[in-house]
């Protein structure tokens, strides 16, 4: 089955179509690596996570792609109050955020630049831009603006509330400022810096993504997303740079994911606002973990509740203890092997079709009443092998780890 998702720039559910002769090519936006990741971050790289592995169980070659951005006003000020340069930190910080993700099964992308070594290629996006005219001092900065909005892109009018997310208490900026793209911003040591265009300082970070996206994938990329508060300016500025300098958009698809909230506020590292994703790990497990964040559709909101997470680490416990029994060697069962020798596919075909991965869950909580309810919980012999063929399916896409 076709995988589809709900494009988010479009605003319609397509089918990720792979080219001919060429990888499926996914981009998906990294962190900023000057503290903790939580579970907000978390929840984003699992959807990915689950995507990648199911266009992979469908034997679509991949090519994953995501940044890190390891230098950016964030990490200078939180190394100066440690009292450690810019890049120890950002070092500290990726092993930090690897580990992360690791420790929740989550598989690592083919490609991993970091915005300090695309430093050049980040300033050569920014002087073909300037050819197009249209380069403006801001203060210390200089931006671009690009030309009259385009209907290909996130529109920024009267429609821009309703695709920005702001910090509360911050204003949305005027269409005009926020059209403006930051090309460049003066600066020097200690902060981050390198001899460019418009003196010395760093190159803007909406120029980062496209800069090594299209070295390492080609534009337009099939398909690029992150977490909702990327879709404007990140995506918004991506766009219009692609447009520029290709005549494409940036990607051929867009997904952005719902937030994960704490007392309905979004989770920020900045504000403090967060639930480590290492203490949360550390608290349910991975499977535990994953089964929350992942038990609710995409594109919407969790509130984070201690207490539910809890109560879904134990039920994911449960349906994969009750699962397994029906595997056991012994006299045959009861059970109908059709079930459990298609839920494989079924689970496969669910997430294929809107990334539905709750409908998959839903899935595997039937099944695992299937084996409450029989008179003698087990398979009958000579379908267990084939059974457990399926559940290896399930562990392939979902990332759990069912056998």
């Amino acid at each position: 089955m076709p995988f589809h998702l709900r494009d988010s720039l479009s605003g319609r559910r397509r089918e990720l179509v792979p080219r001919p002769g060429r990888p499926f090519t996914l981009y998906t936006c990294g962190p900023t690596v000057y503290d903790a990741a939580h579970v907000g971050h978390g929840r984003t790289y699992l959807y990915f996570d689950v995507l990648r592995r199911t266009l992979e169980a469908r034997g679509v070659r991949v090519r994953h792609v995501m940044n890190i951005t390891d230098y950016e006003e964030k990490i200078s000020w939180r190394a100066e109050s440690l009292g450690i340069g810019w890049r120890e930190l950002a070092r500290r910080e990726t092993t930090r955020f690897h580990a992360d993700l690791r420790r929740l099964g989550i598989l690592p992308p083919h490609v991993e630049p970091k915005a300090s070594a695309f430093v050049q290629p980040m300033i050569e996006v920014g002087r073909r831009l300037a050819r197009h005219g249209r380069v403006l001092p801001r203060g210390d900065s200089w931006v671009w603006v690009p030309p009259e909005p385009s209907h290909r892109n996130f529109p920024v009018g009267d429609d821009l509330a309703e695709h920005i997310v702001l910090e509360p208490g911050v204003d949305p900026p005027s269409p005009g400022a926020a059209r403006e793209i930051e090309l460049w911003r003066r600066a020097g040591p200690p902060l981050p810096s390198w001899p460019g265009p418009w003196g010395r300082g760093a190159p803007g970070w909406h120029l980062e993504c496209y800069a090594m996206a299209s070295r390492h994938l080609g534009m337009p990329v099939d398909l690029c997303g992150g977490g909702m508060d990327l879709m404007f300016p990140h995506h918004y500025a991506g766009n219009e740079i692609a447009l520029a300098l290709d005549g494409s958009l940036y990607a051929r698809q867009f997904l952005h994911l719902g937030f994960v909230t704490q007392l309905h506020r979004k989770m920020s590292k900045s504000r403090g606002n967060l639930v480590p994703l290492a203490a949360a790990t550390r608290r349910h497990g991975a499977d535990g973990l994953r089964w929350y964040l992942l038990g609710r559709p995409y594109n919407s909101r969790v509130e984070w509740m201690e207490e539910e997470a809890a109560r879904a680490a134990a039920e994911w416990a449960t349906i994969r203890r009750t699962l397994r029994s029906a595997l056991e060697p012994g006299a045959g069962g009861t059970l109908d092997p059709g079930p459990f020798e298609r839920i494989g596919e079924e689970v496969t075909r669910s997430v294929e079709y809107g990334l539905a991965v709750a409908l998959a869950y839903d899935q595997l909580r039937a099944l695992a009443q299937r084996v409450g309810a029989a008179a003698r919980p087990r398979l009958p012999r000579g379908h267990r092998n084939s059974a457990r063929a399926s559940y290896r399916q399930v562990e392939r896409v979902l990332g759990l780890n069912l056998l």
